[in-house]
């Protein structure tokens, strides 16, 4: 019984990314935890993906389509997901070899969890895991107002809570990670399992690394989920005061104008001047406006703190 409660359908979205796909395939092959099955979808990729995909033989249930982009192909592997719970994994990116197994036992310990996450390694080498050192806790609607607790590489959503909260949105280029994890989090409860599980690899050829793009896009999924749903103002308030300090970090950080990012910057300062988030203290955000104003004069080479 408990077998079937557990089952998950992990589904990796690809498209071009014949450089990775293996690696992400197999670092779910070689999880502790084995109830799954393996859901690719390929979006039309024009490169040698396809064959390699093949190469895993039945271990991998391959899904072709027309290119439609990142949603589209999320939502073909949700339809055609076996499991109870569905986990996501981009096809650039790895797991720990533990990841699924912290995060089914955090589900087992809170039994009223319907989504999960974990956190991320982006540089160096994971920590040693023990049954002791791995702990999970509570992540609610604030928490994703202000910053993403969990992304398209660690999600683990109970499937049935798409027929309530719908698919991913499909008119959207960016931020639709946002857009789902914040219908999920206004209708159920979830946590994230404190320890990183999976590695982000960066490259050139990220969608996030389109600028405008992921502004205007997260922009328009804040409004709309505040245009629909009883927020306080208080949460409004740091919400937008972080997607603007993002936008400031995403204009200095990714090729933008550093013009931009001051505006952005002092717009954080000014929409909620204390203090909201570890990342985004006063003295953090003050300090990247200094040295953003120096850059701007040509008198400083100082990247501003991120």
């Amino acid at each position: 019984m408990e077998r079937n409660e557990y089952f998950i359908s992990v589904i990796i979205p690809n498209y071009n990314y014949e450089k990775y796909i293996q690696e992400a395939i197999q670092s779910v092959l070689n999880q502790t935890f084995s109830n799954l099955e393996i859901v690719v979808v390929d979006d039309g990729s024009t490169d040698n993906s396809i064959q390699l995909i093949q190469e895993f033989g039945s271990q991998v249930n391959l899904v072709q389509q027309e290119n439609q982009h990142l949603s589209a192909a999320r939502n073909t592997g949700i339809k055609a997901a076996r499991g109870k719970w569905v986990a996501f994994l981009d096809a650039d990116d790895v797991w720990h070899p533990r990841k699924l197994e912290f995060q089914i036992d955090a589900l087992k310990e809170n039994p009223d969890w319907f989504f999960i996450g974990a956190q991320v390694l982006e540089e160096g080498e994971y920590p040693n895991y023990d049954s002791t050192n791995v702990v999970s806790r509570e992540i609610r609607l604030c928490d994703f107002l202000v910053y993403s607790p969990m992304s398209g590489s660690d999600a683990l959503v109970k499937k049935c809570c798409f027929d309530e909260v719908g698919l991913f949105d499909t008119g959207l280029r960016s931020s639709e990670d946002r857009d789902m994890w914040l219908r999920l989090a206004s209708r159920y409860r979830g946590g994230v399992v404190e320890a990183p599980l999976w590695h982000y690899r960066q490259h050139a050829a990220q969608m996030n690394r389109n600028v405008q793009t992921m502004i205007v896009t997260r922009k328009k999924v804040i409004g709309r989920f505040f245009d629909t749903h009883d927020v306080p103002f208080s949460q409004r308030r740091v919400a937008w005061a972080q997607c603007l300090y993002d936008a400031a970090l995403s204009h200095r950080g990714n090729g933008g104008s550093i013009f931009l990012a001051l505006i952005y910057g002092i717009g954080s300062l000014l929409y909620a001047p204390e203090s909201y988030h570890p990342k985004a203290t006063t003295t953090r955000r003050v300090k990247f406006v200094v040295v953003t104003v120096l850059r701007l004069l040509r008198l400083s080479k100082e990247k501003p703190i991120e």
